[in-house]
């Protein structure tokens, strides 16, 4: 609105003025168009800046600089006669039956209007830059106030270089009106003022600034350009009137130090250990243009696998070793005693101490396969049930375990030694919790769409849901927790492999794992 009032009030003088052919007067109505055309250039700049989402710089010196230099130009317009200042020279030259004028713009005129220009001209650029920031939404709007600068500016430099037939005459009025056109049909033709970029705007500022983690923003210089709210707690990256800034003057590395380690740890109360995703940026035409690093905090993890690590070693080494002792001396005990009482205490002993080294062992082997890389292969189901059965027959030789094939060339792609952890545990599961005699049956079969599966069958009660609640949340809690780790270590594997587990009941539990289509060496 203050950019149209401007614009009104510059052709209303000028308009005015083709009809006073008093030359005091003729002078004072031009300063009327002049002061009008000068502050065009700031209102609609600052129309520009927030309309896209920009309106801090409204509060920059660089913007109050351009307002206090326009300002002081209009002084200089309406005191114009004391100093001749702006223009000399100036007659009235009657011209198809008007007053128009000529004369002579000094050096000092020339700076306020290239000043004004100069405030358009940014501000068409930042329309134009909406345009292709925020596609079609805004393109008909941004592009009809873009194009309503270009009439007018075709008239002021016919005015300005006082050219063609009339030169007295100031044609930037008959321009005018296409550049009116242009905009009512932004105004009025639009949804304009119904929505406008600065919600895209704000929608990405604040995203990236309610992001938890580190974000920077660099350009093809490695320099930090932007930074959000966390990046600069966490690194002290500096506000925008001091961007940008090296990358490594903020995080002490370069980027492709950074990059190649994969990780960044930062000190001081809000830093940590942060892992490096890095994502480059590309202009409309493929070229670099910087990047944008996101660092996840990842310092509980590691904090977690510390932890893990020393449970591991303890679970490994000291209850092992200390379990081993005290089987051996309640073995040795039970070859001394007579009572049948204290017997059987030193077989629950021996007992216990058997299932706690399992324990242990299973815990091993799954770090063991976990901490190797993954080796997919083409691999045949026959062949791995066949070897996990020779494999749990050493541990139970007493142990009935049949197989059953009802899937032709079942072979998948996927890492031989998880799957066999995978259905290792399983069947030992099985035959470790028989009331009787120990069994098992492992069907092979193919699924409805397709796919392998290996189901496991035993005789034993129900799995408890005890048992399977913290299997199907994915962790365990004080009142909801397993008694081992052989059906966790079997859900992570298949995890690991993408596999699916499911769990049934059929005169006996039924384990079934079926494998991701993994035919193909895609």
């Amino acid at each position: 609105m203050a950019t149209l009032a401007a614009q009104a009030v510059a052709t209303l003088g000028y308009g005015i003025g083709l009809f006073v052919f008093d030359p005091f007067w003729r002078a004072y109505a031009d300063a009327v168009f002049w002061l009008g055309f000068l502050w065009i250039g700031p209102f609609f700049l600052a129309f520009a800046l927030a309309y896209t989402g920009r309106s801090g710089a409204l509060q920059t010196w660089v913007f109050r600089g351009i307002v206090v230099a326009t300002a002081g130009g209009s002084m200089l317009v309406v005191t114009q006669p004391l100093h001749a200042l702006l223009w000399r020279e100036f007659r009235v030259v009657e011209t198809l039956g008007l007053a128009g004028a000529l004369y002579s713009i000094q050096p000092l005129g020339y700076a306020i209007l290239i000043l004004s220009l100069t405030a358009v001209a940014i501000a068409v650029l930042l329309l134009v830059d909406a345009i292709l920031a925020y596609g079609p939404l805004y393109r008909r709007e941004t592009a009809a106030v873009a194009l309503s600068t270009a009439p007018p500016l075709v008239g002021f430099v016919q005015w300005i270089t006082q050219s063609g037939p009339w030169p007295a005459l100031n044609f930037i009025l008959v321009f005018v009106i296409a550049h009116v056109a242009f905009d009512a049909y932004a105004f009025v033709g639009t949804h304009m003022f119904d929505t406008n970029p600065v919600t895209r705007r704000a929608a990405e500022q604040n995203a990236l600034d309610d992001l938890h983690q580190p974000v920077l923003v660099l350009d093809a210089d490695d320099r930090v350009v932007e930074g959000n709210d966390r990046a600069r707690t966490v690194f002290g990256v500096p506000r925008a009137n001091d961007l940008p800034v090296a990358f490594s003057a903020v995080v002490g590395q370069s980027l492709d130090d950074v990059r190649e380690a994969g990780e960044l740890s930062a000190g001081g109360p809000d830093g940590g250990v942060f892992a490096v995703s890095y994502t480059p940026l590309t202009d409309s035409h493929g070229g670099s243009v910087g990047g944008t690093l996101i660092l996840y905090d990842i310092s509980s993890e590691r904090q977690r696998e510390q932890e893990l690590t020393v449970l591991n070693r303890v679970l490994r080494h000291n209850l092992r070793n200390k379990m081993t002792i005290i089987r051996g001396h309640a073995q040795s005990m039970r070859a001394d005693l007579s009572d049948d009482r204290l017997e059987s205490q030193a077989d629950a002993i021996v007992a216990s101490s058997d299932e706690l080294l399992a324990v242990a062992e299973t815990a091993h082997e799954f770090r063991r396969v976990r901490e190797r890389d993954r080796d997919p292969e083409r691999v045949s189901l026959e062949t791995v049930v066949a070897g996990v059965r020779e494999d749990v027959l050493a541990d139970w030789p007493n142990a009935e375990i049949a197989v059953e094939h009802d899937a032709s060339d079942a072979t998948v792609r996927t890492d031989r030694a998880v799957l066999g952890l995978l259905l290792s545990n399983l069947v030992e599961n099985a035959v470790a919790h028989a009331d009787g005699d120990p069994s098992a049956f492992v069907r092979l079969h193919t699924t409805d769409d397709g796919r392998f599966a290996v189901s496991v069958h035993d005789d034993n009660d129900r799995i408890s849901d005890a048992e399977l609640a913290p299997l199907r949340a994915g962790t365990e809690t004080p009142l909801s927790h397993g008694s081992g780790v052989g059906l966790w270590v079997a859900t992570w594997c298949a995890d690991a492999l993408g596999a699916t587990l499911d769990f049934s009941y059929d005169d006996g539990n039924v384990v079934t794992v079926t494998l991701p289509d993994r035919g193909t060496d895609d």
